[in-house]
């Protein structure tokens, strides 16, 4: 492999991680309007069958995000293994400098979007099954309401 070769394979990853956070962030979306349109007022059987839905084609997106990690992992790799290479590979821990913890950015931002991406799952199934919702998809109706005149009067 030469460096163009390997240069367009670590742009066209970066095209596809971009593409894979794209999608997750329209499948979100659609399911937060879902919920707040007609999920929050369906029954039982209707939301488990969304969020089974919803669950399936957020492994297929973690599937592909763990394969695209591979990847260019394994880019990087014959980058840093060609001979005759100009310079080093620079160092993955540039930003925050905790490699004395086994932690580079690289790293980072791999727990930091999983992180983040199991947060928004577990918000989802709060959403889903947990919250109570009125008629109109707002607050519960016993909750007080603070934020209209109507509490003012």
């Amino acid at each position: 492999m030469t460096v163009a070769v390997i240069v367009e394979g670590l742009v066209e990853s970066v095209d596809a991680v971009l593409a894979v956070v794209s999608i997750y962030f329209t499948i979100v979306s659609a399911y937060i309007a879902a919920l707040y349109y007609f999920l929050n007022r369906a029954p039982f059987l209707l939301k488990s069958i969304a969020f089974i839905f919803l669950s399936g084609a957020l492994v297929f997106l973690g599937l592909t995000t763990v394969a695209l990690e591979r990847l260019t992992a394994g880019l990087l790799h014959a980058r840093h293994e060609l001979e005759g290479k100009v310079a080093e590979a620079p160092p993955l821990d540039l930003y925050f400098g905790l490699e004395a913890y086994l932690l580079d950015d690289y790293r980072i931002a791999v727990w930091a979007g999983w992180i983040v991406a199991a947060s928004i799952y577990l918000g989802l199934f709060y959403l889903t099954f947990l919250r109570r919702w009125d008629r109109d998809g707002h607050a519960p109706a016993d909750a007080p309401d603070r934020g209209s005149l109507r509490s003012v009067r």
